[in-house]
């Protein structure tokens, strides 16, 4: 039985870091039969992996059918940078009278996923299986565009260093405080951002590599 499933676990697998990675251009059709023969495979683990991506928020139905990639225009990135601060300001609300949120002990050094496993932390502390769900879905949308934040905003790692701190030291105002001018900053640079995610879907969609704009300050252009 594990054996028919190798097919649709690979195509899974693929799509999902292709998707990650931002080779599919937003709001594009994801074509079943062009994946299919790229990977080698039927077009039933294709439709499978991406009925399944679909669940998680990766991909979206298309408006006649089929499966886009998802949009990341200005209006949307402002709707899910919003959306995923009003999680972890309700969660934080919720645990209001525990003891501080304090991150746990992590050994890598990368700043950018541990900086999503804290703000997980934080929903998943909540006890809230509903919030969590809904947090969890727009976080992996968000996901997708970290790079294009790199590009934009040339201190994502010094800031997020600045939130772990704030999370070691279990400052709850501060923290809050830090938690919201982190998503209002790129709220305001939803613009920025967006042009950078089609620019690297375009290059992408052709074979060519992207050149990257962004102020010597790491605030957008």
């Amino acid at each position: 039985m594990a054996k028919k499933r190798d097919p649709f676990l690979r195509a899974l697998d693929v799509i999902r870091t292709n998707m990650l990675k931002g080779v599919y251009p937003p709001a594009q059709p994801i074509v079943i039969a062009d994946e299919a023969r790229r990977l080698g495979l039927s077009t039933t683990p294709i439709r499978e992996a991406l009925s399944c991506l679909c669940g998680e928020g990766l991909v979206e139905r298309g408006p006649c059918g089929g499966f886009v990639a998802p949009r990341f225009d200005a209006g949307a990135l402002r709707d899910r940078y919003e959306f995923r601060l009003t999680c972890l300001l309700a969660a934080l609300d919720l645990t209001a009278d525990l003891p501080g949120y304090r991150r746990r002990s992590r050994t890598d050094a990368t700043a950018a996923p541990d900086l999503r496993r804290i703000f997980e932390d934080v929903v998943r502390r909540s006890g809230n299986a509903v919030l969590l769900a809904a947090y969890q879905r727009v976080g992996v949308q968000l996901r997708q565009v970290l790079e294009a934040e790199r590009i934009v905003f040339i201190d994502v790692d010094v800031e997020a260093d600045r939130i772990k701190v704030l999370a070691d030291e279990g400052a709850p105002q501060a923290f809050c405080e830090a938690l919201r001018t982190y998503h209002h900053r790129r709220i305001r640079a939803a613009p920025h951002i967006a042009a950078e995610i089609a620019r690297r879907g375009a290059a992408s969609a052709h074979g060519v590599d992207e050149v990257p704009l962004a102020s010597p300050t790491g605030e957008p252009c």
